[in-house]
């Protein structure tokens, strides 16, 4: 909504009440950058998107592969390609038919009178540019195709592939197959990564691909590279921050701005060298950190504090 006078501030300012300004910090960045005597932003706060990955080994880093199934193929870890981490799976098909390759079966998806939404990804490279891939939902007998990403040409670079399945209300709680077979007959080797297999109640898209080594927000069911993992929503509310001045120099100042850009002492709050500036009181700011040194490039280094949301 617009604001259309300036009387009309609560689009803007925020009061908040003794429960909010006594919320647990749940969320952090730590930070280390040099600075200049020009802007930078130091944190653009987005609270992202939550996403779960029910494949196990989602990046073929673990050396056990049992939960991949050939299909008309041979299949093996291989640390010769990857698109993140260490290794990917090698697909050697029969070349036999269409339709070889390989498949991942998950757990039971529940039943449930509403209707979800499954949503695949994988990431594929060709041992050569020629031959195609594609990606299907299928049932767990793997006969019947949901859905399908359709044909994709092989290419010595990786390429994403993605599909999506609507489950109709009220259907038995069963499990479902995601297959990475080739379109036409042939027998280029390729390599899968970054496989994808996710069940969602609030939307089709296809989430960006997550596992939980990816750091702060990501985690593992249990054990890492062979459990779910999940991606929670990242600091979208400025609460604290803890920031040293690594400078010997007391002049090499370091601005900070909150929600604006810290040009200088009259919009910054100045951070002298080989000093440390720590709130110990409740912020809250929804936009930004800004930063510029007075001179030099002096290096900040700390932590910032927040919360997803109240």
């Amino acid at each position: 909504m617009a604001l259309f006078d300036h009387t009309d501030v609560r689009g803007y300012e925020y009061d908040g009440s003794t429960r909010a300004s006594t919320h647990p910090h749940t969320k952090y960045q730590p930070f280390r950058e040099a600075t200049s005597t020009s802007l930078s932003t130091l944190l653009t706060v987005a609270r992202g998107e939550t996403a779960t990955n029910l494949v196990t080994n989602p990046r073929v880093e673990s050396s056990t592969i049992s939960m991949f199934t050939v299909s008309g193929s041979a299949i093996s870890r291989s640390t010769a390609q990857q698109s993140v981490g260490a290794a990917s799976l090698l697909v050697n098909p029969t070349n036999s038919a269409a339709g070889e390759g390989m498949y991942w079966e998950s757990t039971i998806i529940p039943f449930s009178t509403k209707a979800q939404f499954l949503t695949v990804a994988v990431e594929h490279r060709g041992a050569s540019a020629s031959g195609n891939v594609k990606i299907d939902i299928r049932d767990s007998a793997g006969t019947t195709i949901h859905a399908t990403s359709g044909s994709d040409n092989l290419a010595t670079s990786w390429r994403r592939i993605t599909a999506q399945y609507t489950i109709p209300p009220l259907t038995d709680a069963t499990t479902y197959r995601l297959y990475v077979v080739s379109n036409t007959q042939h027998n280029i080797n390729w390599y899968l990564d970054k496989f994808q297999f996710e069940l969602r109640h609030d939307t089709t898209a296809v989430s960006a691909y997550t596992d939980g080594s990816f750091g702060i927000n990501h985690f593992w069911a249990g054990t890492a590279n062979a459990s779910e993992s999940y991606q929670r929503h990242a600091l979208s509310i400025i609460r604290g921050i803890t920031i040293k001045n690594e400078s010997a120099t007391a002049a090499d100042i370091v601005y900070v701005g909150f929600d604006n850009d810290a040009a200088d002492e009259d919009s910054g709050i100045p951070i002298i060298g080989a000093t440390t500036f720590q709130t110990n009181f409740p912020l809250h700011f929804t936009n930004k950190i800004t930063l510029i040194a007075a001179q030099n490039t002096p290096t900040v280094s700390g932590v910032i504090w927040g919360v997803s949301s109240f």
